[in-house]
């Protein structure tokens, strides 16, 4: 999925949950550790043969909380509030004189709680959507499915903004060869993300 079609789908996810009365729009700067297994193609007896390389770039996406569904009224949650959000991140780093670019588009359900806990609101969250990734000595991007879960903070400073203090994800990118051999062509395997975030959510409800 290249990068333009990543904003489009966000521009739909945009303009469905303003349509519905949307919850917010945030921008973040992320640093993900980005661990690759099996990156070398005879590592020394005893070694790890793993490389984990932290990639920084920006977040973005929107979530609206669903609180009414069209023909069955409002929701009852109890004390917490069920949402979705829509995200893509775009990450780069230099290793090697190589560059590792990665787009991600991901869709995920939510989880907050009805009121504020001390002026912040703690939510849980859990997804899955497309990575869009070049690894260095790589001459193309190939797409992989993705999943992630975390949890974050925000909290309000100012009538329609908060600061997102924290978001802490875990995920895992699907099977994709990793570019380090000489020829280029590795074998497909597994990669494990961790992803640490902070930036602001305008929110419009």
């Amino acid at each position: 999925m290249k990068l333009r079609s990543l904003a489009l789908v966000l521009t739909i996810a945009f303009v469905i949950a303003t349509a519905h009365a949307q919850s917010g729009v945030y921008v973040t700067f992320n640093a993900q550790q980005f661990t690759q297994e099996g990156v070398k193609v005879f590592p020394q007896p005893g070694s790890a043969n793993v490389d984990r390389p932290w990639l920084f770039g920006a977040g973005y996406g929107v979530y609206y909380d669903v609180t009414r569904l069209p023909k069955f009224g409002a929701l009852h949650t109890g004390p917490v509030v069920l949402g979705i959000d829509g995200r893509g991140e775009t990450l780069r780093q230099t290793e090697f004189g190589q560059e590792y670019n990665r787009q991600d588009g991901l869709f995920s359900l939510r989880v907050s709680p009805k009121k504020q806990i001390r002026g912040t609101t703690p939510y849980l969250q859990g997804g899955f959507g497309i990575g869009h990734t070049k690894v260095p000595f790589r001459t193309n991007y190939n797409n992989n499915f993705i999943y992630q879960f975390g949890f974050g903070v925000d909290r309000k400073i100012h009538r329609h903004i908060d600061w997102r203090i924290v978001e802490a994800t875990a995920g895992f990118l699907g099977d994709y060869p990793t570019g380090w051999y000489p020829s280029g062509i590795g074998p497909n395997q597994s990669n494990y993300l961790v992803t640490l975030g902070t930036g602001l959510v305008f929110r419009i409800k």
